[in-house]
């Protein structure tokens, strides 16, 4: 069944050779989908200490609380025809605060319904829909604390699951609220039993101490998601919250009355009862995740996990009613990570000030208004830079060069704000890694993972930060490095585990500092190229140059017969100039929006990658310095073996008997080059004609450099067309495009 399916997606794409039509609607599985940048989880920051009032006013709020962000439009009944949209439980967007007593959350719902089902008008014509609904919810929190976590699944000592919801968690969590969005039902809260695994009742309703109130109209300005899909199913398919080029609008322009179907509640829970203090909060952090439930099963979740969806078009008749989606009753295991309160997590405490560094002796030849800098570190060399002056720019960084890719670091940065203001912010400070920052206070931390596609560190920057000079005297700014993980063959070793260093056989780590004067960091550029099926790669260029090319390279034994991708890029440091595919004849591409482009390609008769030749190819304008992400998303990608056979399908990569590949990701500045000159000797000559002729037939390769020049017709492909243009060209039949 499934090569007839993508049988069928050969000959669709055949018709996008004739047709014009829009790349929408990927089925994405829950294994292996990236949710659209629409979805984000701390994406404003980690909450914010304050007292609310928990009254059913929003008043209290501001969105530089949001710890997550969902979309409208996105629960299982969307996706089923004839759902009953009374039944919505639709969940928008998570807020947090704390104090000294308390955790407070807050959460927005939406019901799109006036806009997608206008006529469906129960419960519109009640002019409130919440209050007349209690469906049972989750707050999930992880304090942190092993000591009495609950696990990571959420089981009972029955084996069943907390008020038979079906929900499991890859998290592990310390308690649990359960209640309904009325709070008739609750609040109760559950903890470890005494083996520490099985949730049990710790607080009910009347010992809890939670109070939840509700109220009208939501603090987002906007009200995003999918208008329309491109499926059969009230043309929804499951996965399309994955897919940027879907119908993403804000239905406040189409006419949804916010102000009336829009709900928000507010929770205060104290701390006594989750056993923490506020101290925990904000030195270590604390998780959470809100899922809200119906049936036997749940339906939404902040932050959005791909399971509250991976099932929503199949009927649940077998259960209640064929209306009704499955989601109501299929199991839901939880993998998103939960958002984070306080502090991000995963770093040890430490203090707002670094420690007291112990008082070097006065060099009476060193006038008093200078500066020294000592960047220190547990794991880098020290560097020291003296006669700053107040007003000076400073740059310290941390080097490291490693003969294994790194899968995965944490580390944490600490300065003397009293004499350095922090000028480097968010991906800019770890270049190469990025992965999350939190550089909204001092210490600054941060933390990346990739065990897939790792970080290449065979000479770059693992850490720098440009500080601008406030005071005198002498002053250190230090980088601890909690953990650092390399790949070693097939295994996972720590070359840093707890903040100690370790010895790795076979795997060599060099770190280096460095403290110099002036800004250093704002004038490179480091691109990182990464893929779900590509071998990932990072460049850092010193100097940002004015064009860059990311191509993702493939060699296999079969040919390709079929494949579909989305390729993502950072907008603000990079515009893009041509995205091709050189060796496939005529694909459909598409790269209309900013920041995202598209394409795919399907023919009975296959592409030879025999040797390694350019798969896809983008070049990039640069519009500004620091760290651009270019990411291609392969979603299927089809070998020829008798008859189709997926290396890829649905973004997961799977296991093909007889089939060897191999991957590579090129990043390399673009230099001046005349189209037509593929040997790039300067002149448009019959050699260049015969040297891409033995490209075409395999028997030499070109550089990424080479094949810009190689597109001599100016139409994005590398193919028989470039050899005669350049031949028209010497033959003065026409010229070649600048």
């Amino acid at each position: 069944m499934k090569n007839t399916k993508k049988w069928i997606s050969v000959l669709l794409v055949a018709m996008l050779l004739i047709s014009t039509v829009v790349a929408t609607g990927v089925s994405v599985s829950a294994a292996s989908g990236t949710l659209t940048h629409y979805y984000s989880t701390n994406g404003s920051g980690y909450g914010k200490e304050k007292t609310i009032t928990v009254d059913g006013d929003i008043s209290d709020w501001d969105s530089s609380m949001l710890i997550a962000q969902g979309t409208a439009n996105d629960d299982p009944r969307v996706y089923r025809p004839n759902s009953m949209y009374e039944l919505a439980e639709d969940l928008y967007a998570l807020y947090a605060a704390y104090d000294s007593s308390n955790l407070y959350l807050m959460w927005e719902m939406t019901n799109v319904q006036d806009v997608v089902s206008p006529l469906d008008n129960y419960p519109l014509t009640q002019g409130i829909l919440y209050e007349t609904s209690e469906f049972p919810l989750f707050i999930f929190i992880d304090t942190g604390k092993s000591a009495d976590a609950i696990g990571n699944q959420g089981k009972t000592n029955t084996g069943g699951t907390l008020w038979d919801k079906h929900i499991t968690t890859d998290n592990s969590f310390n308690r649990v609220i359960a209640t309904d969005v009325k709070g008739n039902n609750g609040p109760w809260v559950y903890g470890g039993d005494a083996s520490g695994v099985n949730p049990v009742e710790m607080y009910n309703r009347t010992t809890s101490g939670i109070t939840v109130k509700y109220g009208k109209g939501i603090l987002s300005q906007q009200v995003n998601g999918i208008n329309k899909g491109h499926g059969t199913n009230n043309n929804r398919v499951p996965g399309d919250v994955c897919n940027e080029f879907a119908e993403w609008v804000d239905f406040n322009t189409l006419g949804h009355t916010s102000s009336t179907l829009d709900f928000h509640y507010e929770v205060s829970i104290p701390l006594e009862k989750l056993g923490i203090t506020k101290s925990d909060i904000t030195s270590n952090g604390i998780g959470a995740m809100l899922v809200i439930t119906s049936g036997m099963s749940g339906m939404d979740s902040l932050p959005y996990d791909l399971s509250m969806s991976d099932q929503a078009d199949l009927d649940d008749g077998e259960h209640s009613h064929e209306n009704n989606s499955f989601e109501k009753s299929d199991d839901d295991h939880i993998t998103a990570p939960f958002a984070r309160i306080g502090a991000q997590g995963n770093a040890p405490t430490a203090p707002t000030q670094p420690p007291t560094q112990p008082t070097q002796p006065t060099d009476p030849t060193t006038p008093s208004t200078e500066l020294t800098v000592n960047a220190k570190s547990n794991l880098f060399p020290t560097s020291t830079q003296a006669g700053l002056e107040v007003g000076d720019t400073v740059t310290v960084k941390y080097n490291l060069t490693a003969s294994k890719k790194i899968a995965s670091a944490d580390w944490t940065l600490s300065y003397d704000s009293s004499k350095l203001r922090l000028k480097t912010s968010g991906e800019d400070l770890c270049p190469v890694g990025g992965g999350t920052v939190n550089d909204t206070g001092n210490p600054v931390y941060g933390n990346f993972t990739d065990s897939n596609s790792q970080f290449d560190f065979t000479g770059g920057v693992f850490v720098q930060a440009e500080f601008e000079v406030l005071a005198t005297g002498s002053t250190d700014v230090n980088l601890t490095v909690n953990e650092m993980n390399v790949m070693n063959g097939t295994t996972i070793d720590s070359v840093v585990e707890n903040g100690v260093e370790k010895t790795v056989s076979g795997v060599t780590v060099t770190p280096t500092s460095e403290v110099v004067t002036g800004g250093s960091t704002n004038q490179s550029l480091t691109v990182k190229g990464v893929s779900n099926f590509f071998e990932g790669a990072t460049k850092t260029f010193e100097t940002a140059p004015s064009k860059v090319t990311v191509t993702y390279q493939l060699q296999s034994s079969l040919k390709l017969i079929d494949s579909q991708w989305e390729l993502t890029y950072d907008s603000s440091k990079l515009s893009l100039d041509s995205i091709s595919m050189p060796k496939v004849t005529a694909p459909y591409l598409k790269s209309d929006t900013a920041g995202i482009a598209a394409g795919n390609f399907a023919g009975t008769e296959g592409v030879a990658f025999g040797t390694m030749g350019d798969f896809v190819s983008a070049t990039f304008t640069v519009k500004g310095k620091g760290t651009a992400t270019v990411n291609l998303n392969v979603l299927n990608l089809g070998v020829s073996k008798n008859n189709v056979t997926y290396l890829v399908n649905n973004g997961a990569t799977q296991t093909v008997s007889g089939l060897t590949y191999s991957t590579k990701t090129l990043i390399n500045e673009v230099a001046n080059f005349k189209r037509g000159d593929v040997d790039l000797n300067g002149t448009v000559e019959i050699a260049d004609a015969t040297k891409l002729q033995r490209y075409l037939a395999e028997y030499e390769t070109l550089t990424a450099q080479q094949l810009l020049a190689a597109d001599a017709n100016k139409d994005g492909r590398v193919d028989v067309r470039d050899v005669t243009a350049i031949q028209r060209a010497l033959a003065k039949i026409e010229s070649i495009p600048a």
